[in-house]
């Protein structure tokens, strides 16, 4: 049966590595990551923005609606950023996504705070409390060397917040914006605030969503031999928005690289129906910068049966490729991790593929937990190592190994025909 299919995949590489658009994606990739779309967060709506979009895209490559409406709503609340966003160490304005990022809990405010410097030498907030003293923090912000890596979350006991210094880019996590916190913290670049700085001032402009409607997009394409089973195709296509008026996160790579994958993979089925053995399903999720808020949805309010599908594929930061592929969730499914790696070795896609273990870290996640056979592949690569920060842009994204990737998706599916069954 190896034989039989690695012979089917020889023979139908050229069509399937000839059917990919690499102009298509590059061109969805620029739109998605425009300023016209604010981040896809949600300061001005910009995840409705890229969702009516990406609607548009699925009705335009000819996928069928699931009950008439390729879109799913939702709702949930979220904390943002949408006007005047100030930071000033002494008489220094810092910028906003360059020298700093500000944890989205944080509520408005208009104040000027002292800092109290924890030592270089210090690692961790156990020393660091032995050495300070704790008491009259509430009105000062405790600034933390890059070797306490901690305190951007948990903050510092006694103090109104925290500056957490790195020496690398700063990056925004967004896990636990959806509650306001009247904590503050920052995380900041060690170049941009001198250590003879001793006060700060803060004036930001929040906006607390309640209720904030959110859209997920699902279309197919049928299956021409079992079409009650699916193979699932998912990304994310929210992003972090706009920290301020002025900054935005464009996230090419993460994700408008396998939101655009997932849409070209659409098109490529909807013109090739025969090609569909299982039915194709491609669903692109919002919320994930969020924690995952879309694809919780969508795997509690399935629209087909979440026992139908016969391997879900999750999309995530794909847009590199020069030193390899990796399959997170790999570890779970070896015999899928197998295929892949036939395929590999038969057509030379990737430098090596890795598999790694379970991880709750993208989409996949809340389809595995409900029994789905699922993974999450991303690309690797030095030409791009951009992650939530302003420089991650469409002119950074080269799409190293597109051609590659969509060749080993595409054969992939056609090696579930049918001899993988599914792994529990």
């Amino acid at each position: 049966m190896k034989k039989l299919f690695l012979l089917i995949v020889a023979l139908t590489g050229f069509v399937f590595l000839s059917a990919q658009d690499r102009g298509y994606v590059h061109r969805i990739v620029r739109e998605l990551s425009s300023p016209a779309l604010h981040g896809r967060g949600y300061v001005r709506s910009g995840d409705i923005r890229a969702a009516v979009i990406l609607e548009k895209e699925m009705k335009k490559a000819g996928l069928q609606a699931f009950n008439g409406d390729y879109v799913q709503r939702y709702s949930f609340s979220i904390n943002s950023f949408p006007g005047k966003l100030t930071v000033k160490a002494g008489k220094k304005k810092l910028r906003p996504g360059y020298d700093f990022v500000l944890a989205p809990s944080v509520t408005s405010m208009d104040e000027t705070f002292n800092l109290h410097w924890i030592p270089d030498t210090v690692t961790t907030i156990e020393s660091a409390l032995k050495i300070m003293d704790t008491t009259g923090l509430s009105r000062s912000l405790v600034v933390a060397p890059s070797g306490i890596q901690s305190l951007y979350r948990t903050g510092f006991p006694g103090a109104r917040g925290v500056i957490q210094l790195t020496k690398g880019n700063v990056w925004w996590h967004v896990s636990g914006a959806r509650e306001p916190s009247g904590k503050i913290a920052l995380m900041m670049r060690e170049s941009a605030l001198s250590k003879e700085t001793r006060h700060i001032s803060i004036e930001v402009e929040s906006e607390f969503l309640v209720d904030h409607e959110a859209r997920n997009l699902i279309g197919y394409v049928p299956g021409t031999a079992e079409p009650d089973t699916f193979i699932v195709f998912i990304a994310h296509y929210d992003h972090l928005g706009r920290m301020g008026a002025k900054t935005l996160f464009p996230g090419a790579n993460d994700n408008a690289s396998g939101t655009a994958t997932v849409l070209d993979l659409a098109r490529y089925y909807a013109a090739n129906p025969n090609r569909a053995y299982y039915s194709m399903a491609f669903i692109l999720v919002s919320g994930e910068e969020a924690g995952l808020l879309g694809s919780f949805y969508n795997a509690d309010n399935p629209l087909f049966p979440l026992s139908n599908i016969k391997f879900l594929i999750n999309m995530d930061m794909v847009g590199t490729g020069s030193e390899g592929l990796s399959i997170v969730n790999g570890d779970l499914f070896p015999r899928a991790v197998d295929i892949f790696k036939q395929i590999n070795s038969e057509k030379g896609y990737f430098a090596n593929i890795r598999s790694g273990g379970e991880s709750c870290n993208s989409d996949h996640c809340p389809y595995y937990r409900k029994g789905v056979p699922s993974v999450f592949l991303f690309t690797r690569g030095a030409e791009n190592r951009e992650y939530h920060n302003v420089y991650d842009t469409p002119e950074r994204l080269p799409f190293t190994a597109y051609d590659q990737l969509f060749g080993i998706i595409t054969d992939f599916a056609i090696a579930l025909q049918p001899e993988l069954k599914n792994e529990k």
